[in-house]
């Protein structure tokens, strides 16, 4: 059993070990995971893995170590998994960053107390996809709010549980770029990356080569002088294009 763990780990790449990993790439969205089954962790883990602009940079049980993790690898977002109690989530909260973004995943709903914690509660039943938008959202300073589930053939690149408002970052957008100025192409690739899907994924849906969408996906970065990925996504939400 230790090999079979430790070689999920190598094939993820996600578990940062103490004088290990190289850290991420500038731009990438830094994920710090608590929760206290080390076998959902590695499959929340294994849900991001493919997704570019995303990074975890360690993971740990509730407690004084996991505590001093994030103070070490200071993350943009902490994902807590599965809380048994709606209380529970101010409790694991106790001596995190309240400036700290934070999303709990699965298990039950906060309590008012904790939510006014969060920047928002995923069910159980949230896909890699919704978990990425999501991560991405609260990392630039949104918050997600209930809302009216999608029909079932659009469920799994609907945002999830809807999107509210942007919370302590004023109320400028991320570009002021008109959506006209893009090309048909170019607001095609937007509309996937804003779904949170891979280079590779947008390159199997638009029948294109990964390294054309690579240079798309560059051109929108340019073209709405933004810096990442994530500020796609919100510049596809802001403009009302998603």
């Amino acid at each position: 059993m230790p090999e079979a763990g430790a070689e999920l780990v190598r094939s993820t790449r996600l578990r940062v070990l103490p004088g290990g990993a190289a850290a991420p790439a500038p731009g990438t969205v830094r994920i710090f995971l608590m929760g206290g089954d080390a076998l959902a962790r590695a499959g929340v883990m294994a849900l991001l893995a493919d997704h570019e602009g995303l990074a975890f940079v360690g993971d740990d049980e509730p407690g004084p170590r996991a505590l001093a993790a994030l103070r070490a690898h200071r993350p943009d977002v902490l994902v807590v998994h599965g809380p048994r109690e709606p209380h529970e989530v101010a409790a694991l909260l106790a001596g995190v960053d309240p400036e700290l973004p934070v999303l709990t995943v699965g298990g039950c709903d906060p309590d008012a107390h904790s939510a006014r914690l969060l920047r928002g509660h995923l069910p159980a039943t949230t896909t890699a996809r919704q978990l990425a938008a999501a991560v991405s959202l609260a990392a630039a300073g949104y918050a997600l709010s209930r809302g009216a589930r999608p029909e079932p053939e659009q469920a799994a690149p609907a945002r999830p549980r809807g999107v509210g408002t942007r919370t302590g970052q004023g109320t400028g957008t991320v570009s002021d770029v008109p959506p006209d100025t893009l090309t048909d192409r170019e607001g095609q690739v937007l509309d996937l990356v804003s779904r949170g899907l891979s280079n590779t994924e947008i390159a199997q849906s638009l029948t294109l080569s990964e390294h054309t969408v690579k240079t798309h996906v560059q051109n929108l970065l340019q073209k709405l002088r933004v810096r990442n990925r994530v500020h796609v996504a919100i510049y596809a939400f802001e403009s009302g294009l998603r």
